[in-house]
């Protein structure tokens, strides 16, 4: 591959090519089970409720109708706390990826940092701009509740859209000219970020490592119904988040104050919770159908 050096090229293209589907009685396994991570998942969970729902609308509504306070300073209160737990989990993150050895760097690279995974510079993007609607709309002496009840709605919309166009790269089979995406390197096919974000996910924040993500690249590029289920995935969050996102920053302009801070923080999380549980469902039937379809996937496609 052009712009790399030929040992890299070579070592993509084995792990790209080497697990052909005639060879193998199985999907290839994935080193990491959800289930041993029951109480980190659960805890994330709860703080990330936390910083994105329950805390803002707990502020705003009690010390709004509860003291005295301006709502300038109330905002200030509430900005103050935001991104704690995400902020952590970037810090966190970022000092895996930093820290001497690449154990948890995406595979092919340098054994020296030269820059982040895919995941942490595309959720940089949102929430970014999620901070700064924050703090610029809570400077003024009486901030706009309306502004403020938009972090979430519109991180939704920039992250949705940003996985639309992806998508549209990996249906379409573009290749990666100008960047890598985490381990698929440049001039490979672009893939959809739910595999790079399930990849960076496991292997840096689940420590799964270069282990996880070797595998994680063998069962991708092994298994047709397992890129299918990831491109479905990929269409039913980006479309949903823009789509619903879209709506809210729309209807937060036209109902009282009160109505759309509590909608701007509130319904992104039940989104959340409800495309959460219905993507659980919807994959472990896939990955039993996988499972039991694969021999004879794999005779038809001979």
């Amino acid at each position: 591959m052009a712009g790399l050096p030929e040992s890299k090229s070579e070592r993509f293209s084995a792990l790209v090519h080497g697990d052909r589907r005639s060879r193998l009685d199985g999907p290839p396994p994935l080193p990491f089970d959800l289930r041993d991570h029951k109480l980190s998942i659960t805890i994330f969970t709860i703080l990330g409720l936390a910083e994105c729902c329950f805390i803002p609308i707990a502020l705003y509504y009690g010390l709004t109708y509860g003291t005295n306070m301006r709502s300038g300073i109330i905002f200030a209160i509430i900005t103050s706390l935001f991104g704690f737990v995400s902020g952590y989990e970037f810090a966190m993150r970022s000092w895996r990826i930093i820290r001497y050895g690449d154990d948890f760097r995406p595979l092919y690279g340098s054994q020296y940092f030269r820059g982040f995974d895919a995941t942490q510079n595309v959720l940089l993007t949102p929430f970014t701009v999620m901070t700064i609607i924050q703090i610029v709309f809570s400077i003024p002496h009486h901030p706009s509740v309306k502004a403020l009840a938009m972090p979430m709605p519109v991180g939704m919309v920039i992250l949705g859209l940003m996985f639309i166009v992806n998508g549209i790269a990996a249906q379409r089979r573009w290749r990666l000219i100008h960047f890598r995406l985490s381990s698929h390197v440049r001039n490979s096919v672009c893939p959809p970020l739910t595999f790079v974000f399930m990849e960076d996910v496991c292997a840096v924040d689940g420590k799964g490592g270069k282990k996880y993500r070797k595998a994680a690249m063998a069962r991708y590029n092994a298994s047709p119904r397992f890129r299918a289920l990831l491109m479905q995935l990929l269409w039913s969050w980006s479309i949903s988040a823009t789509i619903i996102g879209a709506a809210l920053i729309a209807v937060i302009w036209v109902v009282s104050d009160d109505v759309a801070y509590g909608i701007g923080w509130s319904v992104p999380s039940v989104w959340a919770a409800v495309w959460t549980w219905w993507t659980i469902i919807w994959v472990q039937r896939a990955l039993r159908i996988e499972k039991v379809t694969w021999v004879t996937d794999r005779v038809s496609s001979a």
